[in-house]
């Protein structure tokens, strides 16, 4: 049985666990992105994580965030009394992190939840949150101000152009050993296809993800671009903000020393110097899509 582990954020990294979950000849762990976490009004937030879950449980929204066939009655009035309200939270979605809020305030841990959450899904116990320490992504814009991620991602969606981004408190961030264990006997890591700045780049911020996964023998990575551009998603011109060519070049530049082999979408550029290159479809309209892609990496 071949051990993998995802590291993963986003909608295109929900997508791709989706593709491995129900493979019954894995055993698969999955470390995802909290550095989009945050308290909106009181309310705690981890929207990766719920992602991750909703789509394992089958039961996320047609733009695969918050829950299907959901409600907004609560977003409505709260929007009505405050006279404007941006995050858009269904009433379903707004009572799962509730009970999050809830359990936090009782001393449960992020991973304790998590998985608590996962059994009312019916899902096995290996989502994981990259940490149970607050790791916060900050944007500074060109003009110089500096935003917490939601602000950049939903007020003022994804438009500003970026100088630079910080992961605060990821200095102090600690990491479950266990975790640590599964990475280094895992036969091999992948990387999903999500933004490798915002979703990505939270988790090997810290030093002990960084530094087991530069020592692991496999790592690969799946393109979130396909022809110098992402399906869903600000990954592309972030990059290029940051000095990087949204191909599989600037890539192998970004991830540089982390990763052996990177898989790219049918026809893209394969220009690199060091790095395997593999092909094959990795638009993931439908589930097949995402089940096809992971027998793909599991075949390297």
């Amino acid at each position: 049985m071949k051990k993998v582990v995802i590291l993963c954020g986003g909608i295109g990294g929900a997508k791709l666990v989706k593709g491995f979950y129900n493979n019954t000849g894995i055993d698969l762990t999955v470390i995802v992105n909290t550095g989009d976490d945050a308290f909106i009004h009181g309310v705690c937030l981890s929207p990766d994580i719920d992602s991750v879950i909703y789509a394992l449980a089958e039961v996320e929204g047609e733009f695969g965030w918050g829950r299907k066939e959901d409600s907004f009655t609560a977003n409505k009035i709260f929007s009505e009394l405050m006279g404007g309200f941006e995050f858009k939270l269904g009433d379903m979605d707004l009572g799962l992190n509730l009970y999050r809020t809830e359990m936090i305030k009782q001393g449960k841990t992020l991973t304790e939840i998590t998985h608590l959450i996962s059994q009312h899904f019916g899902l096995k116990e290996n989502i994981y949150p990259m940490s149970n320490d607050s790791v916060q992504t900050k944007i500074l814009t060109e003009d110089d101000r500096l935003l917490d991620f939601q602000d950049y991602f939903v007020l003022q969606k994804a438009v500003p152009k970026i100088k630079e981004v910080f992961y605060k408190g990821s200095d102090e961030a600690t990491v479950n050993n266990e975790i640590l264990k599964i990475i280094k006997n895992s036969d091999f890591v992948v990387i999903a296809p999500s933004n490798p700045i915002l979703s990505i780049q939270p988790i090997l911020s810290i030093n002990k993800y960084s530094e087991s996964i530069k020592n692991h023998k496999k790592v690969i990575l799946v393109s979130p671009f396909v022809g110098n551009e992402t399906i869903k998603g600000p990954a592309a011109h972030n990059f290029l903000d940051l000095g990087f060519v949204p191909n599989v070049s600037g890539l192998e530049n970004y991830y540089k020393g982390i990763v052996d082999k990177i898989i790219i979408n049918y026809g893209d550029s394969k220009r690199t110097n060091s790095v395997e290159i593999l092909e094959t479809n990795t638009i993931m309209k439908t589930k097949k899509n995402s089940i096809d892609l992971a027998n793909y990496i599991l075949d390297q």
